[in-house]
């Protein structure tokens, strides 16, 4: 392919909700482009699933919700859909360019049509000792289980949340030994849980799936619920996490490893930088892109799907990739989607079990805002959070406007791991809603990029 080739749906992100829509779109006669970071299609979910799959017997702890998706690698890798792996999306443009690097060099394509599958982030944990060596997320450490089988021995986990209970399940089905397992959700659920938890009810299987993960882990390890004021501990690495349990005691255990996790956000670097409206979600405490029925966002022709566009889990992000291609499809044919109210519905269902785990796994405020001064808020910056505090109190009006304060995230992530903590801290110093506080203003590109790459594109250019 040619720097400056033109196709008729772009898609970023090979996770669940790109691979099917690659799939439909490519029934549908599409010429397609998938463009992913990674070596091999699968996204977080399904990460090296074709890899694993000669090699399945070896692998059976990973469980039957990562191997449902290999009929779906499967299928995308039989479609007419052209993969790009290891290129590096930095910029998207209102006519529908697309800029990316590949092997060291900037390129662009041209589309009729982008979707932005750019899937879900981890929820930042600026607790203090969060950057020390030895502290990493639990989603880090299941990437380590499913790309190389490895693992950490006597790992201390700290957080909750669905991917939380799942990785400390694969750990210990896998062999390896978990110290001890610092749960922060609520030990009890509250009335208005329970409510929530009748439509979560469609989705038996997965309540049930949950329970049986906690129980396993309740039988394997020290496990301690409702753990609050949770510190980690060491100077020039991590030697232990300390933190109050259910009964008030203050407890600490020695770690050489330790994984966190408070949840995922969307990844909504790409969409906000491609000046996509947003909203705030209160549910989920982050922004979400703004979108219609199927998908498309505020500028015209550019669609978003998956977790990218609200966490809803893998089966929904398959759903709303096929529903923004079967949109996508139908305008390049000039013909009409009536099955769109039932597709709808379908993608609805799938996610019914979200507002019970949102409310029951809501990060409280000492996970969103460190209480501890000394703690790391903007990694980039090495800004402690009495730094940022500091500023905020010179009177600032916002995110962006901090940064001209304290350089709070000016940095090479451009806000990622510190900008939802710096809005809380906005919203708790001066009152406002947190969705008139603003997120920060990100600027493509929004990955690092060389000058030699950019020539690259320039001489492209000038030989077109």
């Amino acid at each position: 392919m040619t720097a400056g080739s033109h196709y008729d749906l772009v898609i970023i992100g090979a996770g669940p909700a790109g691979m099917a829509a690659g799939i439909e779109a490519s029934r549908g006669g599409l010429r397609v482009l998938i463009l992913d970071d990674q070596p091999a299609p699968g996204g977080q979910v399904y990460r090296h699933i074709s890899q694993n799959a000669v090699r399945r017997e070896a692998v059976p702890y990973l469980g039957g919700d990562y191997w449902s998706g290999q009929a779906l690698a499967d299928a995308f890798a039989a479609s007419s859909a052209e993969l790009w792996s290891e290129s590096r999306v930095w910029q998207i443009t209102g006519d529908r360019q697309v800029f990316l690097s590949r092997h060291g060099a900037a390129q662009s394509v041209s589309a009729g049509a982008i979707l932005i599958a750019t899937g879900a982030m981890e929820r930042p944990m600026p607790v203090r000792g969060w950057t020390l060596p030895g502290v990493m997320s639990v989603g880090a450490a299941q990437t380590m289980l499913k790309t190389a089988g490895s693992g950490a021995d006597g790992a201390v986990f700290a957080g909750s949340g669905p991917l939380f209970y799942l990785t400390i399940w694969q750990y210990l089905q896998a062999g390896f030994a978990v110290r001890a397992v610092i749960d922060t959700a609520p030990a009890k659920m509250t009335l208005a849980q329970y409510w929530l938890a009748l439509p979560a009810l469609l989705q038996p299987g997965l309540l049930l799936k949950g329970l049986r993960w906690r129980a396993a882990i309740r039988r394997k390890t020290d496990y301690f619920v409702q753990a609050t004021s949770v510190a980690i501990t060491g100077e020039e690495q991590v030697t232990g996490l300390s933190f109050t349990d259910a009964g008030g005691k203050r407890q600490t255990i020695p770690a050489e490893h330790l994984f966190i996790h408070q949840g995922v956000v969307p990844n909504v670097s790409l969409t906000m930088a491609s000046d996509l409206a947003h909203r705030w979600c209160s549910r989920q405490l982050c922004w979400h892109p703004r979108t219609d029925l199927f998908g498309e966002s505020s500028v015209a022709g550019i669609f978003v799907a998956g977790d990218g566009m609200g966490i809803a889990g893998a089966a929904a992000a398959v759903s709303s990739g096929r529903l923004a291609a079967r949109r996508i499809i139908a305008r390049a044919r000039g013909i009409a989607l009536p099955m769109a109210p039932v597709w709808r519905l379908l993608k609805w269902r799938q996610a019914a079990i979200r507002p019970f785990l949102d409310s029951l796994f809501r990060p409280p405020d000492e996970w969103r805002v460190p209480q501890d001064d000394k703690a790391i808020v903007c990694r980039c910056e090495a800004l402690t959070k009495a730094d940022v505090a500091a500023a905020i109190a010179l009177g600032v009006s916002g995110p962006n406007q901090l940064k001209g304060y304290c350089r709070a995230g000016m940095g090479r992530c451009q806000g990622r791991m510190c900008s939802l903590t710096i809005q809380k801290m906005i919203h708790d110093h001066g009152g406002q809603p947190e969705d008139k506080v603003g997120h920060l203003r990100i600027r493509p590109p929004i990955r690092p990029l060389t000058v030699g790459e950019l020539a690259a594109l320039a001489n492209d250019d000038a030989n077109a």
